[in-house]
């Protein structure tokens, strides 16, 4: 292969190495009318969690099924029925558990009791693995 051949190689493929690990291609869809995240939910991957939805914004905590040192919190924004966020889980160091931190998107069911999207480490929000949840009760 000559040098010509390999940067037009290089030249394609550059762009599509430095997207890896974000799902900047996930829309959001229509807005859910009346839609109140608020209240307890339960996520097979990460535990209970405790989310608190104001306005576009949405934050909470999650109390990780292994114990207090995997648990953490998250914020971010609503935009129709996506909901794009930043997670840290503190950790501990004299349990050798490391602070982590990374990015998620979640995708709202149209009967706002269910969220289903991704979650990764770092600036990536796909790389970590699925992340779902199911309402389990209100703050109304």
């Amino acid at each position: 292969m000559n040098t010509r051949t390999f940067l037009g190689i290089a030249l394609i493929c550059l762009p599509l190495l430095a997207c890896g690990g974000s799902s900047k291609s996930i829309q959001a869809g229509e807005a859910i009318p009346g839609l109140k995240l608020s209240g307890k939910w339960f996520s097979p991957e990460f535990g209970d969690l405790d989310i608190v939805h104001a306005g576009q914004n949405v934050q909470g905590t999650y109390a990780d099924r292994r114990g207090p040192d995997h648990n953490g919190r998250f914020r971010g924004h609503l935009k129709g029925d996506l909901v794009r966020l930043e997670w840290i889980k503190p950790g501990n160091a004299a349990a050798a558990i490391m602070p982590r931190r990374g990015r998620a998107w979640l995708r709202v069911s149209r009967d706002g009791l269910r969220l289903t999207g991704r979650w990764g480490f770092e600036q990536s929000d796909t790389d970590g693995g699925p992340w779902t949840a199911e309402k389990v009760d209100s703050d109304d």
